[in-house]
């Protein structure tokens, strides 16, 4: 795979037309992060969310003076690709800290199989394990637009989450979900975001700032976080 790779932003169906194309240029360094299970189901050394205040689509805690939104599609490697390798390091020296929290926007950008993703993370926003449910989803990423998103992967997602798999079957439609996924579009086209994963900072008075990075590693990540924090 290409390691300088372009996603374009669709958003099919959620209204939002954003013209911005942002090449996501990612860490050099070899092979995918994670190992596998025997039945090939990927295990990512995910973050302990233990301890963490998680409300919604937040986690962090609510009085950080600083929110990182978060912009991914669940079918993107790249966005595995910075869960597995940097979101640790993030919660732990940012989140834990009170310094910032973080905020999920889940976008379409790669196909409709997408939707389906995000609408099962925003479900488990109403459970408050939404990032659980994304750390279970990236688990079991498969193949680019392969329809991998499927109703039993989900299940079995929201299980491994902590989440009641029933509950959030019956709110992948909601309008709390609806509303969610409308929020999300919309803040991507506000901020102009073409690509995933994208990050923007809003730290008022100031204005969000997108974070530009030269790589997805933690310590390329750190130094671009920390320069908006300044």
């Amino acid at each position: 795979m290409d390691r300088n790779r372009i996603y374009l932003l669709a958003a099919a169906g959620l209204g939002a037309v954003v013209v911005a194309v942002v090449l996501i240029i990612v860490g050099i360094g070899g092979g995918s992060s994670g190992t596998t299970t025997n039945d090939g189901a990927l295990v990512l050394p995910t973050p302990s969310l233990a301890g963490i205040p998680q409300h919604g689509d937040i986690l962090g805690k609510p009085s950080a003076p600083v929110t990182v939104q978060v912009f991914e599609d669940p079918q993107c490697p790249y966005c595995r690709e910075w869960n597995v390798d940097t979101l640790s390091s993030v919660v732990a020296n940012y989140v834990k800290t009170g310094r910032i929290k973080l905020q999920y926007r889940g976008i379409e950008i790669i196909s409709a199989n997408s939707v389906d993703g995000l609408r099962a993370i925003y479900a488990a926003a109403q459970q408050n394990k939404l990032w659980q449910m994304v750390d279970a989803l990236y688990a079991r990423q498969g193949e680019e637009n392969s329809g991998w998103i499927t109703p039993d992967l989900i299940k079995t997602a929201a299980t491994v989450a902590g989440a009641d798999p029933a509950k959030i079957a019956s709110a992948t439609s909601s309008a709390a979900v609806n509303t969610m996924l409308k929020d999300s579009v919309d803040a991507a086209k506000a901020a102009a975001i073409g690509g995933t994963p994208s990050f923007v900072v809003q730290r008022p008075p100031a204005l969000p700032t997108q974070l530009q990075l030269a790589g997805l590693d933690p310590a390329s990540f750190a130094a671009a976080l920390n320069t908006v924090l300044q």
